[in-house]
């Protein structure tokens, strides 16, 4: 990685938020539904790991001496134009996300949180290659 600390810092802390919902065992969508607890951890553990990935987006492009994009998905995307990022379209998603569970706090569809925590994690895992091996 041609990167600073600070990016490789901030991709150890997106792994830090999945070893923390892996260690949760969540096994099935009946449990989660039923703890508020892991509900709001899971939010707020997806809204900060996601977080990570738009910061190390927009320092990639500051680094790279491009000017900043209007949107955080646009920043993900010049980095996919670069070649700096696979063209993954659930980097976009999770993004989007982010901006909901921030703009749309009051109420999160439980069932779309757990859908991700199964289905979608693999992607932070994809992001953060992608970058390591810029």
């Amino acid at each position: 990685m041609k990167y600073n600390g600070i990016i490789e810092s901030k991709l150890r802390v997106i792994e830090q938020k999945l070893e923390e919902i892996n260690s949760w065992g969540i096994t099935s969508f009946e449990e989660f539904q039923k703890s508020t607890l892991l509900q709001n951890a899971s939010e707020r553990a997806l809204q900060v790991a996601i977080e990570m990935m738009i910061d190390v987006s927009e320092r990639i492009l500051a680094i790279e001496k491009i000017p900043p994009q209007n949107s955080s998905a646009k920043s993900i995307e010049r980095l996919q134009k670069l070649n700096i990022l696979k063209p993954i379209p659930e980097y976009n998603e999770m993004v989007k996300f982010r901006n909901f569970i921030v703009h749309r706090y009051e109420r999160i569809d439980t069932e779309i949180v757990y859908a991700i925590l199964k289905n979608k994690l693999v992607f932070f895992k994809s992001f953060i290659e992608d970058i390591r091996n810029s």
